[in-house]
């Protein structure tokens, strides 16, 4: 073999090497796209809970909020637990109310489950109340745990009559947050 046929042979073969390469990157590539395109769909499948309605309060030897959730994910939501703070919006007190419920039954898509807080009359007064809802709950199918935490503010009762439940301004989300931390109220 003559040196410019061995020129040849080496630059054919560092040829073919770098074309190697660059094939075996661009399939490492094409999967690391694939990998993340699939973890994305699949964490857009999970479940999600959405109020399917504004909260009712209702006046009666005491007062009730009735919470609609409606499961507007693709996957199932099982193990939901939530737990309820209501306590005055003056944030001079301790929580006039702080409970935590579990419900056994998945919430299919498009499913709606309802969450009712119940104060007697002894824990409610007419003032202006902050109420804290978090939501924890499981998506079985990828075994991933998801919460949800809701500020709403209700302005009580005026002349016999329930006002709204709203949500909370922005600005009331850190006032909200020093209050729980200050009166060590952990949500597990």
């Amino acid at each position: 073999m003559s040196k410019k046929d061995d020129k040849l042979l080496k630059w054919s073969s560092i040829i073919a090497t770098i074309g190697t390469v660059i094939i075996a990157t661009t399939a490492l590539i094409t999967v690391y796209v694939t990998l993340k395109a699939w973890q994305i769909q699949r964490e857009d499948a999970r479940p999600y809970l959405s109020l399917k309605e504004s909260p009712q309060v209702t006046v009666q030897k005491g007062v009730q909020f009735e919470f609609k959730f409606n499961n507007v994910g693709i996957h199932p939501a099982v193990n939901l637990s939530s737990q309820t703070v209501v306590f005055e919006q003056n944030l001079q007190q301790k929580p006039t109310h702080n409970e935590r419920y579990d419900l056994v039954n998945e919430i299919p898509k498009d499913t709606s489950s309802s969450l009712v807080i119940s104060l007697t009359p002894e824990e409610i007064e007419e003032n202006a109340y902050y109420l804290v809802v978090l939501l924890q709950y499981i998506d079985p199918v990828i075994d991933r745990q998801y919460q949800q935490s809701l500020l709403f503010k209700w302005n009580g009762i005026t002349e016999g009559k329930a006002q709204a439940i709203i949500h909370v301004q922005a600005q009331e989300k850190e006032k909200i947050s020093r209050y729980l931390e200050t009166n060590q109220i952990n949500f597990n």
